[in-house]
């Protein structure tokens, strides 16, 4: 029996109430979160419309998905589903990866913060993990609500952090305004709103890591909250993956896959500004690397004064002359995936018809 909701005030027409659910304990592998929630939410009031956000690190701790420290990178590469790129801060090198549920996540979201037991895995399925917590809440206290499975994440071309959704159950995620008017009557033609994500970010100003509240509730957010299973919209739909992924590799990484390397062939860029001398040293290196499946060129390049690269052929007659030029446009290939970010000083590249 579901017991009597507390009296509230209600939200004014487009306010919007943030809304902390604090004081909840710790939690363990094969806890049922159902069980632990709803007293807590009961307690804050959660009401019909209200949308409960809920740190995807305690349905990980629930599940018991920890690794050991020292297995932490074998498992993010057993669970990526490609490599996006790899970047190295102080001594670390950090791989950015596409999860099995789709969005692109520095070190596949694995973390250890508040992870006593050790590093937590994501979910595989967070969208499913959503419908179970919110069909056993929606029991439990007879509310008509949402769920969504939230976590930190960064964003492409933007500095900082903050959190995103990475599953939802009972939630309009995106809302096509396409076709609808603006205050001045002028037809929308591309704006699809990613209500789930802006409703993460939302709950994150009154959640925290330091503060150990990892559930809060946002309410006043018209049609946010959907009771027709097919209004609602997946938290997996708001990756850009596939055809729609218009950034599936970094500039340098792009360049190195167009070369032809392997992607453990691949060198890897810090993350911080690196000196002209380390990305020229770099392109080169990368230029001599053979192509997947083919055999190493008859030709040698070395940077011989500041300004200049020398390409060799290494092997008498046509066919080295023509493994230098080919080594040479590699060289000037990889030196221009080096300078798309930042510039380089002038160099020349020189094909020296003489054997090295």
């Amino acid at each position: 029996m579901t017991q009597p909701r507390p009296t509230t005030r209600p939200v004014e027409p487009g306010h919007v109430e943030i809304v902390p659910v604090p004081h909840l304990p710790e939690v363990t592998a094969g806890d049922d979160l159902v069980a632990l929630l709803a007293p807590a939410l009961r307690t804050a009031g959660l009401r019909d419309g209200d949308v409960v956000c809920v740190s995807t690190k305690i349905v990980s701790k629930s599940l018991g998905l920890t690794v050991d420290p020292a297995d932490r990178d074998v498992a993010i590469e057993r669970v990526a589903v490609r490599t996006v790129a790899r970047r190295l801060h102080t001594l670390r090198v950090t791989s950015i990866v596409e999860i099995p549920s789709g969005p692109v996540m520095a070190a596949a979201g694995v973390d250890g913060s508040n992870a006593p037991g050790g590093p937590l895995l994501l979910p595989e399925d967070p969208d499913a993990c959503a419908r179970a917590l919110r069909e056993g809440l929606v029991a439990a206290l007879g509310v008509e609500l949402g769920v969504l499975l939230t976590d930190t994440s960064s964003r492409v071309w933007r500095v900082g952090v903050g959190d995103v959704a990475l599953g939802a159950a009972g939630i309009a995620s995106l809302q096509d305004l396409r076709g609808e008017a603006d205050d001045t009557g002028r037809t929308l033609h591309v704006t699809v709103r990613d209500l789930a994500d802006e409703l993460a970010a939302a709950a994150d100003l009154v959640k925290g890591k330091a503060s150990r509240v990892p559930v809060a509730i946002v309410r006043g957010v018209a049609g946010a909250v959907v009771a027709d299973p097919h209004d609602e919209v997946p938290a997996a739909r708001l990756a850009r993956t596939g055809g729609d992924d218009w950034f599936r590799r970094p500039s340098l990484e792009s360049v190195w896959q167009a070369l032809g390397l392997a992607l453990e062939d691949e060198p890897v860029a810090r993350m911080s500004p690196e000196p002209d001398d380390e990305r020229i040293d770099r392109a080169v290196a990368v230029a001599a690397l053979p192509r997947r499946g083919a055999a190493p060129l008859a030709a040698r390049a070395e940077r011989t004064a500041p300004d200049r690269i020398d390409v060799h052929p290494t092997a008498p007659g046509t066919a080295g002359l023509l493994d230098a030029a080919t080594l040479g446009e590699r060289v000037r290939t990889a030196l221009a995936a080096e300078e798309i970010a930042v510039p380089l000083p002038p160099l020349h590249v020189r094909i020296h018809e003489e054997t090295a």
